[in-house]
């Protein structure tokens, strides 16, 4: 099967993943409006949120299980069957029945979507070889920045113009389009293993201690794993933060500054497609973590400067080197990721969910308690500070381990 066919059809499934990011991003806007509109709760819809991001760390400690052991395709296919059908229902049934259901769609969602995700991030080295992981992986992130920008704008237009029903099921049908896209196509996903069921046999607990133990086995690949969690905590300052900052800004209508922000930063993710591709040619495993590691600190600290005081244009420019940089990140920690072998790096991709999950979850919670008491560039100072410090760390170990291998070779 030639390559260019295997890219070729590759093409078409980043397309379906984008129509159904598109929807996800949608999701975002019209689900969590809902939520505050209906029960008029900050705390509700907190906690809405917080089951969703729960759900994706449990699917996170799960996920590599299932791709070790289940056919991918199907299940992928499953998983967005199943949200549309979830998003269905919601937009189907009474008021009263749909507030009920909130629950239901919070954990739904984040089980299924970050399952998904695991399952395709795991698979790309089968569906196009190694040699073009990295293409692979820009063409993802391009994928979910498009998908990023025209959800956040249309969430808020369809909710406006059309109501909650519409904009449910049009998210319902984005998942039923992803879903056939799949179905149509020809793709070498790995083989499931066959499942040990004698008296000896490893059980999914084991596995998963296996697994943890293999990550600790591995410290590059467990770095990166520490430093996305720790990177994802950060991240809540300004994901909690920007509209606190939007509002103090311009208060006369934040609303623009937030969506231009992510407007522009969205063009920042499609804008790290080409310079990687362009720039980093490398198949070092080391370049990779170190490259990684670099862009994390680079996103941090724009984060950090967007919210010093300057004027709006450098805030919008600012944004857009934030979103080259996490694009740049995201491209280069998933193709690291993917140079293991599989199954080790399906539970790899798992546990690394969970950490993100997890991050963000914890920084959501302490960076609405300190913006309480902290201006917001504090906050961002404080806990993307911790990032950059953490990137710091690990460039100068790598750095004197490097220096102490190479002083025997410069003996001899």
């Amino acid at each position: 099967m030639p390559v260019l066919g295997e890219f070729g059809r590759f093409r078409i499934l980043v397309t379906g993943y984008g129509v159904s990011s598109f929807g996800s991003y949608l999701n975002m806007v019209a689900l969590n409006l809902f939520v505050y509109q209906s029960t008029g709760s900050a705390l509700s819809t907190g906690l809405f949120m917080a089951f969703r991001l729960g759900s994706g760390f449990v699917a996170g400690l799960v996920a590599g299980m299932i791709a070790e052991r289940l056919p991918r395709k199907p299940v992928m296919i499953g998983c967005d069957l199943v949200q549309a059908s979830l998003l269905v229902t919601l937009a189907l049934a009474p008021q009263d029945v749909r507030l009920q259901l909130l629950p239901l769609v919070a954990v739904g969602t984040g089980l299924l979507s970050t399952t998904s995700s695991v399952l395709l991030r795991s698979s790309v080295p089968n569906l196009v070889g190694d040699e073009h992981r990295l293409r692979a992986n820009g063409l993802l992130v391009t994928g979910r920045a498009v998908a990023m920008a025209l959800g956040f704008a249309a969430g808020g237009v369809i909710v406006s113009w059309l109501g909650y029903q519409a904009a449910f099921l049009v998210d319902a049908a984005t998942f039923a389009v992803s879903a056939s896209i799949l179905a149509s196509l020809t793709l070498r996903f790995p083989a499931r293993r066959r499942t040990d069921r004698t008296a000896g046999g490893p059980g999914y607990l084991t596995r998963q201690r296996l697994a943890i133990a293999a990550l600790a086995g591995a410290p590059a690949v467990l770095a990166i794993v520490a430093i996305r969690a720790v990177d994802a905590l950060g991240s809540a300052s300004h994901n909690v933060g920007i509209p606190v900052y939007a509002t103090q800004l311009q208060p006369d209508d934040p609303a623009s500054l937030v969506g231009n922000f992510w407007a522009v930063w969205a063009i920042g993710l499609v804008t790290a497609h080409q310079l990687v591709t362009r720039l980093y040619r490398s198949r070092e495993r080391g370049h990779n973590e170190r490259a990684f590691v670099v862009g994390t600190a680079v996103m941090s600290a724009a984060f950090v400067v967007a919210f010093a005081g300057i004027p709006q244009p450098w805030v919008l420019l600012v944004a857009v080197v934030a979103g080259i940089a996490d694009g740049f990140t995201e491209i280069t920690y998933t193709t690291r990721v993917q140079a293991e072998p599989d199954p080790a790096r399906g539970y790899y991709f798992g546990l690394t969910a969970m950490a993100e999950n997890a991050g963000l979850g914890v920084g959501m919670v302490v960076a609405a308690g300190l913006l309480e008491v902290w201006h917001a560039f504090w906050v961002a100072l404080v806990m993307h500070g911790v990032v950059v410090l953490l990137a710091a760390v690990y460039l100068v170990v790598v750095a004197l381990r490097r220096a102490a291998v190479s002083e025997p070779e410069r003996v001899r």
